[in-house]
């Protein structure tokens, strides 16, 4: 058994940091293929025109990133 994080679309995602760092929030915008890899792009809540790629599985790493809500 596999316990995977889903993620979705619109989701909100917090990068966890370093004590004494505010946590990032990141929205899901797309979801797309590299290279056979599924990635998603996500933009800063605070700064949306700033677009990163990042593989789904560096966001389902719970030592990196938390879902903090679901808009499914």
């Amino acid at each position: 058994y596999l316990d995977v994080m889903k993620v979705f679309v619109n989701d909100i995602l917090e990068k966890l940091s370093e004590v004494g760092h505010e946590p990032k929030r990141f929205m899901i915008k797309k979801i797309k293929t590299v290279n056979e890899n599924v990635h998603a792009v996500i933009v800063d809540v605070d700064d949306e025109d700033t677009e990163l790629l990042v593989a789904v599985s560096v966001l389902q790493d719970k030592n990196k990133y938390k879902i903090i809500k679901n808009k499914q």
